[in-house]
């Protein structure tokens, strides 16, 4: 076998996220690398070599990806993907748990399955501010647990077992039972990348309620969800609104800035937001920007909004009501040129540059920015 090592730039959030290794001749077909190879093979390798390899932990913190390969096809990827246990499961049946949530389960009697296939099981958890922040209080909901292979029909129907939301699991504390009508079981059939179009199957489907889950049987394998909401009838809108957000892809990227003074109080600045090692290759080396701040990772969403705030000594240029914004995408130039003026010439030309999720509101609400850096105007040349 052979050692292949790629740096990555996705956020894997603990335990919740994992990568993913894809093969292709073509780039148009893509199937999951794996490859067979026992510890002896491995330290042959390895001993044939000058340097000690890293140990999985220290590959982790470096964010490398390390590809063990017999072959090479034409194209290999590494992609980020909700945690998935696998399992190879046959005729005689079985069981696959979650190791992300313990309580999220999928129990195959005996006959289910003709043959042996490998079963995999996703568990995506849903945080409770992200929820709070698109609907308030109006629903709750469990994580979004996936069977794969998806759309696939069993001979006998399997047992799937959730955690009921937590909102809900105090409703049956208080004697709620099984008869509770505000909870519902949402599915969604879609296969591969297309994202998912949730149904209520709640009427269809019977609910046990066990130690704070609800389980339930069915015949094929698809994406099952809990949501726990009064306006039933809106359950689907709700819990394809949170959706939208929680499908957003994490990456690790860093904020770099650029300025360059044009005149004894004010100047342009330039802001990015970069996955990989661009910084030095930018247009602003060769226009003499100079470079005044640089953050270390941090997590940021693939196609969601960034909005640039100034405070201290800097005053940004703007219309009254408008924003500096800017949005993420993965392995572009994501760059934002803004002007600034210096608010006191008695005082350092030096503020803090706030990036945050949402715009900066009047209610005063304190926001947690995904950064803030200090930066100081390079000093005015008259050329």
């Amino acid at each position: 076998p052979v050692i292949v090592e790629i740096p990555h730039f996705a956020a894997l959030r603990g335990n919740e996220r994992e990568l993913v290794i894809l093969r292709s001749e073509t780039g148009d077909n893509w199937k999951e690398h794996f490859c067979e190879f026992t510890e002896d093979e491995l330290n042959e390798i390895l001993n044939g070599m000058d340097e000690v390899l890293d140990s999985p932990e220290e590959l982790e913190k470096k964010r490398i990806c390390r590809i063990i390969t017999r072959d090479f096809p034409q194209y290999f990827a590494v992609v980020s993907r909700v945690k998935q246990d696998n399992n190879l499961i046959g005729p005689e049946g079985g069981i696959l748990s979650s190791n992300v949530v313990p309580q999220v389960q999928a129990v195959f009697p005996e006959g289910a399955l003709t043959k042996r296939i490998r079963v995999g099981l996703q568990a995506q958890p849903v945080h409770y501010e992200l929820v709070k922040k698109i609907l308030g209080n109006k629903a709750s909901f469990s994580p979004i647990v996936t069977l794969e292979p998806r759309r696939r029909k069993f001979h006998k129907p399997i047992t799937m077992t959730i955690p009921v939301p937590k909102a809900s699991s105090e409703a049956m504390l208080n004697g709620y039972g099984g008869d509770t009508p505000t909870l519902r079981l949402l599915c969604s059939i879609t296969g591969g990348t297309t994202p998912a179009q949730w149904e209520d199957i709640t009427g269809t489907t019977p609910l046990t309620f066990v130690n704070e889950c609800v389980s339930f049987t069915t015949n094929v394998s698809a994406r099952f969800w809990l949501i726990d909401c009064r306006q039933i009838q809106e359950s689907v809108t709700f819990a394809s609104q949170v959706y939208r957000e929680i499908i957003c892809v994490p990456y690790m990227a860093k904020f770099v800035v650029f300025a360059k003074s044009h005149d004894p109080i004010e100047a342009r600045l330039r802001c990015f937001c970069m996955t990989d090692d661009k910084v030095d290759k930018t247009l602003e080396q060769q226009e003499n920007f100079a470079e005044v701040a640089r953050s270390r990772d941090v997590e940021v969403l693939e196609g969601k909004p960034i909005y640039v705030d100034c405070f201290g000594n800097l005053v940004p240029l703007i219309k009254s009501g408008q924003h500096h914004i800017f949005s993420f995408y993965a392995f572009k130039e994501n760059r934002l040129p803004l002007f600034v003026k210096v608010r006191d010439t008695t005082q350092e030309p030096c503020g803090r540059l706030s990036f945050m999720k949402e715009p900066k509101s009047n209610r005063g609400l304190v926001q947690q920015a995904i950064c803030n850096l200090n930066i100081t105007l390079p000093v005015y040349c008259k050329v």
